[in-house]
Formats: structure tokens, C-alpha cells, sequence
């Protein structure tokens, strides 16, 4: 069920992506890989997979450009 887990895990998960791009990279693979039982867990795992994808490579693009 979506209702199982607890969405805090992966809030926390979309902060450390925020803050550190790399760290989110691995709490997101770790969440999306150690939690495969719950959908919740799969579903922001992934998310966070690309969040950080995406961070990364905005910073990267930024701190080249400056």
C-alpha cells in the first residue's frame, strides 16, 4: 500500500539532497534499494535519485560559468 512507511524518510531524503548532492544520491539509492518491500520508500527513492542527478549538474554547470 502508498499508506505504508513513514514520509519523513523521504523528506529528510530530499533535504540531504538539497544540502549536499552526493549524500542525497546515496540516501536515495539506499532508500530506493534497502526498502523495496514498501512503495512509498521506491517511489521518493527514485525522486531522490533524480533530484540529486539534477542538483548536481546545475551546481556543476553554475560553478563552471562563474
Amino acid at each position: 500500500m502508498e499508506n505504508d512507511g513513514n514520509i519523513i524518510w523521504a523528506i529528510l531524503g530530499y533535504i540531504i539532497a538539497l544540502i549536499a548532492p552526493i549524500f542525497g544520491l546515496l540516501y536515495g539509492a539506499g532508500l530506493f534499494y534497502l526498502k523495496k518491500d514498501i512503495a512509498l520508500y521506491r517511489k521518493h527513492g527514485r525522486l531522490i535519485i533524480y533530484f540529486s542527478i539534477l542538483l548536481f549538474v546545475i551546481t556543476t554547470i553554475v560553478k563552471l560559468v562563474l
